[in-house]
């Protein structure tokens, strides 16, 4: 199209703690699988799960 600007779309992990119920935003990785074991929680040592992915455009 002639007058549409390129988008440039930020994606994003979200990570819940089925322990301590505490979430934890992260930049997306390749791989990431929703309801998957992540990684460990920073808060009660448990074991995260991916909640949520998705992406928030940044205008230019």
């Amino acid at each position: 199209m002639i007058f549409s600007k390129e988008k440039t779309i930020l994606a994003y992990t979200v990570e819940k703690c089925p322990k301590c119920k505490k979430f934890h935003k992260r930049d997306f990785s390749e791989g990431d699988i929703l309801f998957t074991n992540s990684s460990k929680c920073n808060f009660c040592d448990g074991i995260t799960t991916i909640d949520k992915i998705f992406g928030t455009v940044l205008k230019k």
